[in-house]
């Protein structure tokens, strides 16, 4: 309908439509729904159909219903589009050839478009009557190419050039739409779906080549076809190396290809590649790009587990150098995959230097970024023992020699900040520690080490429910550890590489006696129980402190200071267990305890019309309270040193 004759003013609209299209594209939805608007009979004007297809930019591939759609509405006929309509859509037909769901479709369709032209071209008289179109000559050249016996005469001459695209400027936008509409859906997936496509940003910003495939056979696929898991897996032989596979560095789909087809050669070329790169960097001095590689190089390392050699041979180079400083997490989370080996050799070639780089400054930060890295390292050894079949029995003492060093460290970062945050750290070392000397096949290789006593009494006597537990739950394991090593006939397949004398093992059940005496059974310092050891307070401290405590005015004395009713640590949760009981039979009782809670005054409560209960369910309850809200290791404790109590704990369940 032409414009005078309409109510609405359309073009407002086409023009929206059209801007739309061309900064984001269109979703298959819009795109069906504009295809069928400007190939069904309705009253838009024939200029604005042809700016739609001139916008019709798919944000996707196109699906084949749409294909179908556009070549259906072809042909002669009152109910086809118009004929500059048809051509304005087999012109976008070739535009978008390369983003088709399904590019075999056009050539099933060649039948219905080769019928289309009048028949008079397929004797090849429509070039006499139309005179020189290009099209028409391209078509003729392309069967005398491809059959030269055919006589065209004279068809082929004039100007045409047979595949030349319709319009390079429409295609290169078309290519940034569909670039941007990838990374917006790669961003809403999660990582383990983007992985499945190779990496398609912006290679000019990164030291990493990308992924490009020059060298595929018309049997081989390329990474850069491959969208999804199942492609991948489908055509996992027939997926052709890319020209420089150091872009595994920074593709994760390359990852996964080399962690499957991965060979000798392969790993080869990566390192020497990463040696050429570094040497280069270094005599260029461009240490922007050295950071931005190692950087890549760290993702790559998570994935892989393994520490490219040519990178820990740069970083070894460069620690002696090193401000302990610049770039740390990265220089450091890429140590922490050092392969295990004597450890003499390690401390000569990276521990030492590490140590001075970042002990040199004297903060407590750099103290724990320490604590994290050896953290890190003893993790990823455990994890790398238990990868190998059998348990590898070469360095075994490398772990244990680690662990006594690190004993040290962890004392006297303690010593210098005994704060909850370092605690913490400290603890996730021994946490490490733990999950190594448990491990059923580990266990027999690698030498139980105690921590320092002084650290394990500075992490008792904390206010932190947190520190306490967690140590606690530490302790419980070594204990469980030793058990194992000291039986005999143990039940493990490996036989054991490591013995314990009798001072060592009642050393560390002194551990154990000093925490139950503080917490259970309110007899802090005592040293008279087998291997107490009064937590190393010296008796004339032990005498000062007792005459403090009985000069306040209060009841309380020093031995049942640190215990469940008082302890700073345990105290809150141990009353409100109380409050919360006393809440529950509110109607049943006639007073409540003021607190904090003594077998004395459990008994004075009931005679007052109060709760009954009895100091050791008391006990008992607040255990449970405790482990209930995250507190689990220190009745873990508990439990596995007082044999009586887990009986307890059952019948209370």
């Amino acid at each position: 309908m032409p414009a005078q004759q309409r109510t609405v003013k359309i073009s407002h609209t086409v023009e929206r439509v059209c801007n739309e299209a061309y900064q984001h594209g269109l979703q298959n939805a819009s795109l069906d729904k504009l295809v069928d608007i400007v190939t069904l009979s309705n009253q838009l004007d024939q200029g604005s159909k042809g700016n739609l297809i001139k916008n019709l930019y798919p944000a996707s591939k196109v699906p084949d219903a749409i294909v179908v759609k556009a070549v259906g509405s072809l042909g002669h006929g009152q109910t086809k589009a118009s004929y500059s309509t048809q051509a304005a859509l087999l012109k976008w037909l070739v535009m978008v050839h390369d983003v088709l769901e399904n590019q075999l479709m056009l050539s099933r369709f060649y039948s219905v478009l080769f019928n289309l032209l009048d028949t008079i071209a397929i004797r090849m008289e429509l070039t006499r009557q139309a005179g020189n179109e290009p099209p028409l000559i391209g078509l003729m050249r392309v069967y005398k190419d491809y059959y030269p016996d055919v006589i065209v005469g004279n068809a082929t001459l004039g100007r045409a050039s047979v595949f030349k695209h319709p319009n390079r400027e429409w295609r290169e936008r078309l290519g940034e739409i569909q670039q941007q509409n990838l990374q917006r859906s790669q961003d809403s997936l999660g990582s383990e779906k983007q992985a499945f496509r190779v990496t398609r940003g912006d290679a000019k910003s990164s030291v990493v080549p990308a992924v490009q495939t020059s060298n595929a056979q018309e049997s081989s696929t390329t990474l850069e076809e491959i969208e999804d898991v199942d492609t991948f897996i489908r055509k996992l032989e027939e997926i052709e190396l890319p020209n420089q596979l150091i872009s595994v560095i920074g593709d994760p789909l390359l990852q996964k290809l080399l962690r499957l087809k991965s060979s000798e050669s392969t790993s080869r070329r990566i390192d020497n590649w990463l040696l050429a790169f570094f040497e280069d960097q270094l005599e260029n001095q461009d240490l922007d790009s050295i950071l931005e590689m190692l950087a890549s190089i760290r993702e790559y390392t998570h994935f892989t587990k393994v520490l490219p050699p040519a990178c820990l041979a740069y970083l070894n180079s460069m620690l002696g150098s090193w401000d302990g400083i610049t770039a740390r997490d990265t220089i450091l989370d890429l140590l922490s995959y050092l392969p295990i080996g004597p450890y003499d050799d390690l401390r000569r070639a990276t521990f030492e230097a590490v140590e001075e780089a970042l002990l040199d400054d004297g903060t407590v930060e750099s103290k724990a970024a320490l604590m994290i890295f050896y953290t890190s390292l003893l993790q990823h050894w455990t994890t790398s023992m238990l990868a190998q079949s059998p348990v590898p029995r070469t360095n075994t003492s490398t772990t244990s020699d680690l662990i006594t060093h690190v004993n040290d460290l962890a004392l006297t970062i303690m010593q210098c900040s005994p704060s909850i945050l370092v605690a913490s750290t400290v603890l996730n070392f021994y946490e490490a520690v733990a999950d190594l000397i448990t491990h059923p096949s580990l266990l027999p290789i690698n030498r139980i080490t105690a921590p320092p006593s002084e650290l394990v009494y500075t992490l008792c006597f904390t206010s932190s429910l947190s520190t306490l537990s967690r140590l606690c739950n530490v302790l419980a394991h070594y204990k469980r550890a030793y058990e194992v090593a000291i039986t005999p006939n143990a039940a493990t397949s490996v036989p054991q590489v490591h013995s314990y004398t009798n001072q060592a093992v009642s050393h560390f059940n002194g551990f154990l006696m000093d925490i139950c005496n503080c917490v259970w059974r309110s007899r802090a310092f005592n040293k008279t129980d087998p291997n107490a050891s009064g937590s190393l307070i010296p008796e004339t401290l032990n005498t000062a402190l007792a005459k403090y405590v009985a000069g306040l005015d209060t009841a309380i004395k020093l031995p049942a200071i640190f215990g469940l009713s008082y302890s700073p640590a345990l105290c809150l949760l141990s009353i409100t267990h109380v409050r919360e009981m006393e809440d529950s039979q509110e109607e049943n009782i006639m007073a409540r305890h003021a607190g904090p809670v003594t077998a004395a005054s459990l008994k004075q409560l009931e005679k007052d019309g109060g709760l009954s209960l009895q100091y050791t369910d008391y006990r008992m309850g607040v255990l449970r309270y405790i482990e209930i809200r995250g507190g689990s290791g220190i009745g873990e404790l508990m439990y596995n040193t007082m044999k009586h109590l887990m009986t307890a704990r059952q019948n209370m369940t």
